[in-house]
């Protein structure tokens, strides 16, 4: 739990979080109530600095959720965002049809991310994080049988 309230410090500083208005406190505090959930991963060295976290939840709209993925700039495009992607998509298919994310509909690079990774938009959520921010809702299907 602690190391996952730790990873709220540097998260509150990059983007889209520092621009939605995001403080470490209160993102830390969230940190620790998904981590004693059970719904946070870390990725990194056994030792070291995680280089990458994922909250992820299940139950949402027959599949999982993921609610928060974030990569530390310094490991950005060597694989962190989508191994833990691909962590939580093989626990979620396991028992689940679908996996969600949503993101800022203004963050190119997430959405580019995403559907290199096979998710779909499904809808459009006005105001969902912030009041004239439109969010995106995206979604991966389970691998059908021999895919």
């Amino acid at each position: 739990m602690a190391a996952a309230r730790a990873q709220a410090l540097w998260i509150a500083t990059i983007e889209p979080w520092r621009g939605l208005g995001y403080r470490a406190p209160a993102l830390a505090r969230y940190l620790g109530r998904m981590a004693r959930a059970g719904n946070v991963w870390l990725a990194g060295p056994p030792r070291g600095q995680p280089q990458g976290i994922v909250v992820a939840t299940d139950g949402f709209l027959l599949g999982g959720f993921i609610a928060l993925l974030a990569v530390r700039p310094e490991a950005a495009g060597q694989g962190v965002g989508a191994g833990l992607v691909a962590d939580v998509a093989a626990r979620t298919f396991a028992k689940r049809r679908w996996l969600f994310v949503s993101c800022d509909a203004s963050n190119r690079g997430a959405l580019r991310f995403y559907r290199r990774l096979g998710f779909t938009r499904v809808g459009r959520l006005p105001d969902l994080v912030q009041v004239g921010r439109v969010e995106l809702l995206l979604r991966k299907g389970a691998p059908r049988n021999g895919q």
